[in-house]
């Protein structure tokens, strides 16, 4: 329906889901007006965008376009020198929390879709080097392929990946270390 220009299916979707939005990006922050703004601007781009979305997992989606969103403000050098000072006085975590779980599963998501979306050689030769255990020539010499054409695929394979996590990476960093403030 907010495809199609229904500003009460907005309404709805702002209404059920700013609070938690809210929250992330505060957690990651400790910013009320930042993390405001970042939540305001993803419902804006939202509704910008509406026809062109077509999103399944609403919850992922806007967990995934705050640490997007954070990122980026961080990126930006916007954030407070205090944040930084903060963040190194914490002590570390003693146990993941759902947080910590939801972002875990988020990530297995996004290596799994990655891994699904290789070439099928590659795909093979990456899983039966993780997977498998094998080493580089006992891939090699199971598929009667080079051990150089075993190192390429994986190197993509891995490229691949990385290029899928690195908007991740900064909320993985963030995300256990904000843990000691909440």
């Amino acid at each position: 329906m907010l495809k199609h220009g229904d500003a009460q299916a907005f309404d709805l979707l702002y209404a059920r889901h700013w609070s938690s939005m809210y929250q992330a990006a505060f957690y990651l922050l400790r910013d009320a007006d930042a993390a405001m703004d970042i939540v305001q601007d993803i419902f804006t781009w939202l509704w910008e965008k509406r026809r062109q979305l077509d999103i399944q997992a609403v919850p992922a989606y806007l967990r995934s376009a705050v640490k997007f969103k954070v990122a980026n403000f961080i990126r930006s050098g916007k954030i407070r020198e205090d944040f930084y000072t903060g963040l190194s006085t914490l002590p570390p975590p003693s146990a993941p929390g759902p947080q910590d779980l939801l972002e875990l599963h988020d990530l297995q998501v996004v290596i799994q879709q990655v891994i699904s979306s290789l070439p099928e050689k590659c795909r093979e030769i990456f899983l039966l080097s993780r997977d498998g255990q094998l080493s580089n020539q006992q891939i090699a010499d199971l598929l009667h392929i080079s051990l150089k054409t075993v190192e390429a695929q994986k190197t993509i394979a891995l490229r691949r990946i990385r290029t899928a996590l690195a908007p991740h990476l900064l909320a993985m960093l963030l995300v256990p270390l904000a843990a000691g403030c909440a």
